[in-house]
């Protein structure tokens, strides 16, 4: 495993979110967005989705926003292509680096 890759989250729900798209559920812990410059989790990141399946596909992170009421992390926002279908419950969100 590249030293730049850490798991997010393993998906176990999909909230749809009008005019918004989906979300990947459950938050992101605070200890894993990262206080390190270069470990910094932020909009533009590039994103696995490793499924169940054994398939991979890149997507990039959109953004970062705190649930309501607090759940103790940030919720990831994907790029608007991804579809509820592409995150079978299992899925991993991984943060890669760009050059691989």
């Amino acid at each position: 495993m590249n030293s730049t890759e850490r798991l997010l989250i393993i998906v176990t729900d999909i909230l749809e979110i009008t005019g918004r798209g989906i979300v990947p559920w459950p938050v992101v812990p605070h200890a894993l967005v990262g206080s390190e410059q270069g470990e910094r989790l932020r909009p533009g990141d590039q994103l696995e989705l490793r499924r169940p399946d054994g398939s991979v596909t890149r997507v990039k992170l959109c953004g970062l926003e705190w649930p309501s009421p607090g759940k103790g992390g940030l919720i990831l926002r994907l790029e608007a292509s991804v579809r509820k279908k592409d995150l079978p419950l299992g899925t991993e969100i991984w943060r890669v680096s760009e050059a691989q």
